[in-house]
């Protein structure tokens, strides 16, 4: 009786341990629920990718931390609408763009740019969407940082009225070497697989 109330002990301990990644390289796929993506290559070092959130529940929450910079990758199942998914692009376009209007900053944060466009190589109910802006909180080095966020939210394609959100966000300082989000926003949306 005592090895099985061990085991048992052992099953249930695990099953509320949250699984962590401290090193995940750049190029190597990432599994959450019911759907994967692959961490684009680095911009300009090998750093790796680390989790801040991983196994627990519908959220995966990716950082690179470098000296100049840092990257961050989250990606989301979340609820669709109430009434029922998006009928067509352009409703679920109209919808995010309602959002956006409702979202608050954090203080210090100065937005510059919002932009959402109809993303249907992705699929038939996506959309694509970039924010920039400088936060006056800055990084760990003095000033503030320029951030910039792209994003992709479609309809997960075999879970009824579930939205699949994924999204990379560079934090920088001014004096950060250039690097191209857009490229590295279309490795990372292309390697997504349900």
């Amino acid at each position: 009786m005592k090895p099985f109330l061990l085991y048992l002990a052992l099953f249930v301990l695990s099953a509320c341990a949250s699984f962590d990644r401290t090193h995940i390289s750049p190029g190597e796929r990432v599994y959450g629920p019911r759907y994967s993506f692959m961490t684009p290559p680095a911009a300009y070092d090998q750093a790796p990718w680390f989790a801040s959130e991983y196994g627990n529940g519908h959220r995966i929450k990716l950082y690179q931390l470098n000296h100049k910079d840092s990257f961050t990758i989250i990606s989301a199942l979340n609820r669709g609408p109430l009434t029922g998914m998006y009928p067509s692009a352009e409703e679920h376009l109209r919808a995010l763009q309602r959002y956006q209007h409702t979202v608050r900053h954090p203080p210090g944060f100065e937005h510059a740019h919002y932009d959402a466009w109809i993303a249907t190589e992705y699929g038939a109910l996506c959309v694509r969407y970039e924010n920039r802006g400088e936060d006056h909180q800055g990084r760990a080095n003095r000033g503030p940082a320029q951030v910039e966020t792209l994003g992709l939210a479609c309809a997960h394609p075999t879970l009824p009225n579930v939205l699949m959100n994924l999204e990379i966000t560079r934090r920088a300082d001014h004096d950060a070497p250039y690097v191209d989000l857009a490229k590295q926003a279309e490795v990372l949306f292309n390697s997504l697989e349900y």
